[in-house]
């Protein structure tokens, strides 16, 4: 059983670091996500490494809390990058005998 603990660390600090590079594309959202997983590599590792209880009494609450913490930060995050991203997105209205760039483009009959 010990060398599943050991894979699990190995496991979260790979994702660690791949979202690390991905969170050049993503932003905050992509080195929060590579946060949580250092986390979960130390927290792993503790228990793999270190033989503490980590799941248990009051680790085990503290654990949880955390999860809780990221996961509401993490998806506060993402929604107000989608709000903004929508609101990049939208269309200007224009009367119509306009003939701006974006207007020219339109297929209009």
């Amino acid at each position: 059983m010990p060398f599943l603990s050991y894979f699990y660390v190995f496991l979260w600090a790979a994702l660690a670091i791949l979202c690390f590079f991905i969170g050049r594309k993503m932003g905050l959202a992509g080195y929060l996500l590579a946060l949580f997983f250092v986390f979960m590599t130390v927290w792993y590792g503790l228990r793999a490494f270190g033989g503490l209880a980590v799941f248990d009494g009051v680790l085990g609450i503290v654990f949880r809390c955390a999860l809780l913490v990221f996961l509401v930060v993490i998806v506060f995050v993402w929604v107000r990058g989608r709000k903004a991203q929508n609101k990049n997105n939208q269309k200007i209205p224009h009367a119509e005998d306009c003939h701006c760039e974006h207007c020219d483009h339109d297929d209009r009959e």
